[in-house]
């Protein structure tokens, strides 16, 4: 059996039995098809040919100006499917359990100010592109949303008179999620008054929000549209979808939420990942210390 061939068993398992995002798949692909043109550089013809060396040098010869987080999930995407081959009988060895993951950073998100989140949700435009992508970005902060989840969502997960929404985050686990009140009316009014321009489907699982005669949108439109939101509003800073989720969570932590609470809204799987937000200067404890400090205000 070649190396596709072995590959395509994989990419069934990761969504049939691990039910793994279209996003997911894609990453794996991409990284998996990267390592396989390698080994084929290498006349390398099956994956028991492969020796600890070949994977090592492959790590090597990898740009060096990746980030170590991507040159992590690389390795990591290689352990999964090298364990898969073990679990089937493929091969007989797991040569990635002897070679040693590369250490990831701990970059500091970098969240956008309230008053900026202010600015890119403000309404200075009565388009019915312009009030839609409105709605995104709200929804994305009201609940801390990565865009895929945002672009995922059903009319059926909106729950105007709960505050909440249902979204299907990675692995395909949903949760429940509050929305604040401004929030709502936002929804509310879309749903009424803008989504039929774009959409006419209203059962259930039709999506919130569509491009126009029912599309899905892209996660490239929606960085676009955001990016170009910001540069006008005057917000110098490289603005990106994710950054709307690394501002929820900030706010949230610096309003005094539990980072438990924060955790579990982001729905992320440990608290460490979580972590991560803690270590963004906290504005209002920087007030209360100066105001405590008998040098604070000198």
């Amino acid at each position: 059996m070649n190396f596709d061939e072995h590959l395509e068993k994989f990419y069934y398992y990761l969504s049939s039995e691990k039910r793994y995002s279209i996003n997911t798949l894609e990453s794996y692909s991409n990284d998996l098809k990267l390592l396989t043109n390698f080994l084929e550089s290498k006349q390398k013809k099956n994956w028991k040919s492969i020796s600890e060396s070949d994977i090592t040098n492959y790590f090597k010869g990898l740009n060096k100006s990746l980030s170590k987080n991507t040159t992590k999930r690389k390795y990591a995407s290689i352990k999964s499917f090298f364990k898969f081959l073990l679990q089937e009988g493929y091969i007989h060895k797991n040569i990635l359990m002897d070679i040693k993951s590369p250490k990831s950073s701990s970059a500091i998100p970098k969240p956008l100010s309230i008053k900026e989140m202010d600015m890119i949700l403000m309404k200075t435009n009565t388009s019915k592109k312009f009030s839609r992508d409105t709605s995104i970005f709200t929804t994305m902060y009201a609940a801390g949303l990565r865009v895929s989840e945002v672009l995922n969502i059903n009319l059926g997960g909106i729950k105007i008179t709960d505050k909440t929404l249902k979204v299907s985050g990675k692995g395909s686990k949903e949760r429940i999620l509050p929305i604040y009140q401004e929030a709502c009316k936002e929804l509310q009014y879309y749903i009424k008054n803008i989504r039929p321009f774009f959409s006419k489907d209203n059962d259930f699982y039709s999506l919130l929000f569509t491009d126009k005669n029912s599309k899905p949108m892209t996660r490239q439109y929606v960085w676009r549209s955001l990016k170009i939101r910001a540069l006008k509003a005057g917000i110098n800073k490289n603005v990106s979808p994710h950054m709307i989720r690394h501002s929820y969570a900030t706010h949230l932590l610096q309003g005094g939420a539990s980072i438990r609470h924060v955790q579990e809204f982001l729905g992320h799987n440990s608290v460490e990942s979580t972590q991560i937000y803690t270590k963004i200067p906290n504005q209002r404890l920087i007030k209360d210390y100066n105001l405590a400090h008998p040098r604070g205000n000198q």
